[in-house]
């Protein structure tokens, strides 16, 4: 669930700046952890398997990202 947090900017920042910089930290760091359970998995050495793979989990880590931003809010 979405919470408002109190920051202190200077008058030139938006509000729609502050926002964008909360989501693509959030990306960021859920970015990260997807990744890095993924990779723990292993991937195939064959460079076109591989290409497959890589694709794959990016189109499920996207899936994952938007849903993750839905669930706060942010889109």
């Amino acid at each position: 669930m979405p919470r408002v947090v109190k920051i202190v900017v200077p008058d030139e920042v938006k509000e729609s700046d502050v926002a964008q910089w909360v989501a693509e930290g959030l990306s960021k760091r859920l970015l990260r952890k997807l990744v890095v359970e993924s990779l723990s998995e292993g991937i195939d050495v064959n460079l076109e398997k591989a290409l497959e793979e890589f694709e794959k989990t990016r189109d499920e880590v996207w899936r994952k990202v938007e849903k993750e931003y839905r669930e706060k809010g942010l889109i």
